[in-house]
């Protein structure tokens, strides 16, 4: 063979090569699963961690994100990630307790006043302690966003006082600690997945749900529930998940694209689910629906009527890791 054509076969191998390699660059794909819309905050940071991870990979990892429990509700999600069906998830940390039951340390009630006292807890040592413990499961934990404070909403009454529970049909999470938090307060708490809420509250088979203002506002319940009660019982944050499976397939740098992608949305998320909850209540009571707070001296009968719960789940959580979440919290209040 002579040397121009060597020239031109090594040139076309070359070619062939850096087509492949561009090629298995590209096939970087990754299918990120939600449970809410995509204008609720949990699914604006999805779409900014999308952006963040291309931005970050130059453009070598795609992720896709599926909204409305598209690729099944947060349970079923995280089960799909584990098995390595899909790549990423984010799932509440009530629903994730059921793979790390320590993340039931956030559903105890009123556990937090502010958000600062919860940011202090997921962001420090108690929270990544917390994230380690899914590669145990066949999942990594990235980070973690949040659903904000939960409030209460039925189509019979405003809740006033300890009473008003009382016989309330009330969907909630499936998950131990929230259905004895109901039960404790008077209600009948009913565990349904979230995309089947609606539809039980239309068709009158329940009475309420109970989750934060913006997933109220943006899963439309205010078109079918008279009623809002801030209770502020529980506060929720969302543990966003990737496939072990998937995460291993990745090197080193594509492993802290997502991480640092994670905790870059995660502030983005805080940012705007904040101004936008300034907002939300004003939206509420526009949209027709009638909102209340709770007196403090009803607020404190509420607490010690829960009080047995914290109790009895303690010792299961691990009462060393509860004693750490409520020093984390009193420190911040002297703050």
């Amino acid at each position: 063979m002579s040397n121009k054509f060597k020239k031109i076969a090594v040139g076309i191998m070359a070619a062939t090569m850096a087509g492949l390699s561009f090629q298995a660059v590209a096939q970087v794909k990754a299918k990120f699963s939600y449970p809410v819309s995509q204008s609720n905050p949990v699914g604006m940071a999805v779409t900014k961690f999308v952006e963040l991870v291309d931005q970050k990979s130059d453009g070598k990892i795609k992720v896709t994100g599926y909204a409305d429990a598209q690729l099944g509700n947060e349970i079923q999600s995280m089960s799909s990630a584990q098995g390595g069906i899909i790549e990423l998830a984010v799932t509440s940390t009530a629903g994730a307790a059921g793979n790390v039951k320590e993340l039931g340390i956030f559903d105890l009630p009123f556990m937090f006043e502010t958000v600062e006292e919860a940011d202090a807890v997921v962001d420090g040592e108690v929270g990544q302690q917390l994230l380690d413990k899914f590669k145990e499961k066949n999942l990594v934990g990235l980070c973690y966003w949040d659903y904000g404070f939960r409030q209460v909403s039925n189509s019979k009454h405003p809740i006033r006082k300890l009473e008003d529970f009382e016989g309330l049909k009330l969907r909630a999470l499936q998950n131990r600690i929230y259905i004895d938090i109901f039960k404790a307060l008077g209600a009948n708490p009913l565990p349904l997945p979230y995309p089947e809420t609606y539809t039980a509250l239309e068709s009158k088979a329940i009475d309420g749900q109970e989750s934060a203002y913006l997933v109220t506002q943006s899963s439309g319940y205010q078109q079918i529930q008279a009623y809002m009660t801030e209770t502020n019982h529980v506060y929720l944050p969302a543990v966003v998940m990737a496939s072990k499976r998937f995460w291993d397939r990745l090197g080193a740098e594509d492993q802290q694209v997502l991480v640092d992608a994670c905790h870059e949305a995660k502030l983005y998320h805080r940012e705007v689910s904040r101004k936008m909850e300034q907002d939300v209540v004003q939206d509420l009571i526009k949209a027709g629906m009638e909102v209340n707070t709770i007196e403090p001296a009803e607020k404190a009968r509420m607490i010690e009527a829960t009080a047995g719960v914290t109790e009895k789940y303690k010792a299961e959580l691990g009462a060393e890791l509860v004693d750490q979440v409520l020093s984390t919290v009193e420190a911040v209040r002297k703050q």
